[in-house]
């Protein structure tokens, strides 16, 4: 081509024609063989095929259009030939972007999972051993606590899998665990749990408020050696969903570390509820808040 492209001879238009094809069955094969691997999508060959016919046809059919008069037949080409490309455009656009929304999709599942595989093993075994211990003093009281996690461990291993729960059935799983894990310490523990509920079938994506509840046992009451307490409130309306935990903080003992918890709990919301949610927390003297607000649509 370089060299033929001063000559007047039709050896370079068949050169450059032939260039044009390569370089256009070269990105529709690549287009073909991605949309295969990451989409799946069904006949894809036939619509390749299609396309990979039709889309040359036109543009030579343009130029074999040029000399008639009226130009009626080579506009309609050029319309025909927008329409071919735009397609291709737009549905290989429109399935990579749902094919990213899926990934999200995947990788919010995954860290729900991982979460749920995180709810403190070492809590579920601390119980079975109070448990033991419980049975043999009280088996009436032993049975009730045999139900309370019971209900715990169901709603984290079946429910927890869904993409909304009621938050009705949240806030069971919250006071269950909190009967739970106040039976586990030998220490007198003041556990407060407001709540302000308009319509407790809400839908709220499970495990959020857990993380907080959790680090409030963690780093407030496990090191607290006098007046451990958790104080809780949710409130629920028509804009938005607040939670909020309070408990002992003390700047010598507590840690900036908060685990994979929290940090699953930010990643979780950044991807659930985008620009509609806000987790700060606050020091005041001895005592440590955090809260969670989500913003309803």
């Amino acid at each position: 081509m370089l060299i033929l492209r001063n000559a007047q001879s039709e050896i370079f238009a068949v050169l450059s024609s032939s260039l044009g094809l390569v370089v256009f069955y070269t990105l529709l094969n690549y287009l073909f063989q991605t949309e295969k691997i990451k989409f799946g999508t069904s006949n894809l060959r036939l619509k390749y095929l299609f396309l990979g016919i039709s889309i040359p046809l036109l543009i030579f059919a343009i130029d074999a259009t040029t000399d008639l008069d009226g130009g009626f037949l080579k506009n309609s080409v050029r319309i025909l030939l927008a329409i071919a490309v735009a397609y291709l455009i737009f549905y290989w656009t429109y399935e990579y972007r749902k094919s990213i929304q899926k990934l999200k999709k995947d990788k919010l599942e995954a860290e729900l999972m991982l979460l749920k595989n995180q709810i403190n093993p070492h809590f579920f075994f601390n119980t079975l051993n109070n448990l033991y211990a419980l049975i043999k003093k009280d088996a009436d009281a032993a049975q009730d606590y045999v139900l309370k996690l019971s209900d715990l461990m169901r709603f984290t291993i079946y429910d927890s899998g869904k993409e909304n729960v009621q938050l009705k059935d949240e806030i069971d799983y919250l006071i269950n665990f909190i009967d739970l894990q106040t039976a586990r310490y030998h220490k007198d523990i003041d556990v407060n749990f407001e709540k302000s509920i308009k319509n407790p079938e809400t839908k709220v994506a499970p495990l959020l408020f857990i993380i907080l509840l959790e680090n409030a046992f963690k780093h407030g009451i496990e090191k607290a050696t006098d007046n451990a307490f958790v104080h809780l409130q949710l409130i629920e309306d028509e804009n938005k969903i607040s939670f909020t935990v309070k408990n002992n903080y003390d700047a010598e003992e507590s840690s900036e570390d908060k685990g994979i918890g929290l940090k699953n709990l930010k990643d979780r919301l950044n991807l659930l509820y985008p620009n509609t949610h806000q987790l700060y927390n606050k020091i005041e003297e001895n005592t440590y808040s955090t809260t969670l607000d989500i913003y309803k649509k």
